[in-house]
């Protein structure tokens, strides 16, 4: 009689053990995905707004964050470009009106944070893509970009290049990155996708 209370008792404690371990482990499977199908779990906030009190002045904001972890690792760096167009779909000349600045952050620390760097048809930000003693570097972040237009852009494009192999740089040529040049990368054709992500003006979108 003791023993089948015993396994009375003992039976729904191994079930839970079970549904446990096995949950975290699901769990841990379903965030996980390859570098190649990462750019799918990309979460975008972004905003591109008008100084009134000044024509032509504009800033643009976007904060991304990946929703799962590459399950290869992290290497390499990546890059985000801002372009801005105007009513004809065009790329504008646009002249820094203020510091641009991109930070990557940590939990609610700021880990990493540097300038754009100009190029004809845009900005080009390069941040490091790794992970340091269980923290990440990358995965989050937002930046923001203050120009100075001829007339009020109505659209901003921002192109995010993911890289996942160690390499000596990007030619920061183009914003949108259509044929980009990685100095160093092996397989340049296969380790490496872009997204982009338009913006239009005081119109904020998550995906």
């Amino acid at each position: 009689m003791l023993n089948g209370n015993k396994l009375v008792v003992i039976l729904p404690v191994f079930l839970m053990i079970f549904l446990f371990v096995g949950g975290a482990v699901y769990v841990q499977q379903s965030e996980e995905v390859t570098n190649e199908a990462l750019h799918e779990e990309v979460e975008w906030d972004t905003l591109m707004t008008h100084n009134g009190e000044n024509e032509g002045l504009t800033t643009l904001r976007a904060a991304w964050e990946w929703t799962a972890m590459p399950s290869e690792g992290l290497a390499g760096e990546d890059y985000i470009g801002v372009t801005f167009l105007d009513e004809d779909g065009q790329p504008m000349q646009a002249e820094l009106a203020d510091e641009s600045h991109i930070h990557l952050t940590y939990g609610n620390e700021v880990v990493y944070e540097d300038e754009a760097v100009s190029v004809e048809n845009g900005f080009v930000f390069s941040f490091p893509n790794e992970t340091d003693e269980h923290q990440s570097f990358g995965d989050r972040g937002n930046i923001e970009v203050t120009v100075e237009t001829e007339d009020n852009p109505q659209r901003a494009i921002v192109s995010y290049l993911h890289t996942w192999e160690a390499h000596d740089g990007l030619e920061k040529t183009d914003a949108r990155f259509f044929e980009p040049v990685l100095s160093g990368m092996r397989d340049s054709d296969s380790s490496y996708w872009v997204i982009e992500r338009y913006v239009d003006n005081e119109e904020s979108a998550n995906e």
